[in-house]
């Protein structure tokens, strides 16, 4: 059984390794870590910077890839969050979770299949300023 209970998402996460920078989708995320799909391979007990440009604020933290798994042409990384399980990160996760929530009722509601990206871009433009007044 897992530790944490998973948030599936969609969205677009850059990965820092060795001072680049790398386009990924997130999978998915927990309070433990998050796993996402990219084009670089990442040698396991990696140090890693992850960003979520998206969310409102803009999620940073530190990781450390435990896992690395080629899939077809891409690779899948298991990153385990670095640091306390803060407040931060409480709100990344309910954010995610609100945006796959919103892209369900769009697709029930309105028949649009979004994209984890086109999701959160308008689930921030609606909700964000909302969300960032109610976690202070």
């Amino acid at each position: 059984m897992r530790e944490f209970i998973r948030q599936n998402a969609g969205i677009p996460v850059e990965v820092i390794h060795n001072g680049e920078q790398y386009k990924y989708i997130l999978e998915n995320v927990s309070l433990g870590g998050l796993a996402c799909q990219g084009s670089l391979m990442v040698a396991v007990n990696t140090l890693v910077e992850v960003r979520m440009h998206l969310l409102i604020p803009e999620y940073i933290s530190q990781g450390r890839v435990v896992w690395c798994k080629k899939n077809d042409d891409l690779f899948e990384l298991g990153i385990e969050h670095c640091g306390d399980r803060d407040k931060a990160r409480l709100h990344m996760i309910e954010q995610i979770s609100n945006i796959e929530h919103y892209r369900n009722d769009i697709r029930i509601a309105e028949g649009r299949n979004l994209d984890g990206e086109q999701a959160a871009r308008e689930w921030v433009e609606i909700h964000g300023a909302d969300f960032l007044s109610s976690t202070r």
